[in-house]
C-alpha cells in the first residue's frame, strides 16, 4: 500500500475558512447586524482530500478525512460599517485524522494525530455586506487556508452568516483543486472544507 505522509496543513488560519458565491443583489436594509466587538469563541470544521493516481494500467486513490473543533480560543474581531480587524485570535487543534489509500480490490485505513497550534495573530481586511445574510471581501480577506502542496492557498472572498442574541454564525464550504506529490508522483487532488465559525458579542 501507499505510504502517506500528513496531506492536511490545516493550521494555516483556519479562521474564516468560509467561502460562497456572491449574491446577485448588493446593499442592505436595515443596520448592519455585524458592527460591533465580538470574541472567537472556536471553529468546527469538516475535510476530505481526494488525490487520485495512475501508474500505467493500475490506478489508487487516497482520501483523508479529519472532524476537529478548534481549543484554546483566544482573541476579538470588530467589525465597523466596511472593516474588519482581527486582534489576537489563536487556537489550537487536538484530534485524529484518517486515511483511506485503495486500489482495485485492496483498501487501508490508518488513523494518525493531528495536533498543532495557530499562534495569536492581528489581521485586517474591508468587507460589504450583501443582503441579509452574507459577507464579501472585495480584495479577498486576510483569512487563507493551505492544503498542503494545493497551491496557491485558498483565498477567502465571502461568506454567510446568521446572528442569533449575541452569538453569530458563519457557515460554508471551500472546495480546492491543485497536484499534490505522493510518493514522487504528481497526483491531481481536490479538497473540500466545510466550517462552522462561532463569535460571542462582548
Amino acid at each position: 500500500m501507499l505510504n502517506r505522509t500528513l496531506l492536511l496543513a490545516v493550521a494555516t488560519c483556519l479562521l474564516f475558512s468560509v467561502a460562497c458565491k456572491k449574491s446577485n443583489h448588493s446593499g442592505n436594509s436595515g443596520p448592519n447586524p455585524l458592527v460591533g466587538n465580538w470574541n472567537f469563541d472556536g471553529e468546527t470544521s469538516n475535510i476530505n482530500v481526494t488525490s487520485s493516481i495512475s501508474i500505467g494500467p493500475i490506478s489508487a486513490q487516497v482520501i483523508n478525512l479529519i472532524d476537529f473543533r478548534t481549543l484554546n480560543n483566544i482573541g476579538s474581531l470588530t467589525f465597523t460599517s466596511d472593516s474588519l480587524e482581527a486582534v489576537g485570535v489563536g487556537y489550537t487543534i487536538d484530534t485524529t485524522y484518517m486515511t483511506i489509500e485503495s486500489i482495485p480490490g485492496v483498501s487501508d485505513t490508518t488513523i494518525s494525530s493531528l495536533v498543532t497550534t495557530a499562534k495569536a495573530t492581528d489581521t485586517a481586511s474591508s468587507y460589504q455586506l450583501i443582503g441579509q445574510d452574507s459577507i464579501y471581501f472585495p480584495n479577498g480577506s486576510p483569512f487563507a487556508l493551505n492544503i498542503d502542496s494545493i497551491q496557491p492557498p485558498i483565498q477567502i472572498h465571502g461568506a454567510h452568516f446568521t446572528v442569533s442574541g449575541s452569538i453569530l454564525t458563519i457557515t460554508s464550504t471551500i472546495s480546492q483543486s491543485g497536484n499534490e506529490t505522493i510518493n514522487g508522483i504528481t497526483a491531481p487532488t481536490t479538497g473540500t472544507i466545510s466550517s462552522v465559525i462561532t463569535l460571542s458579542k462582548q
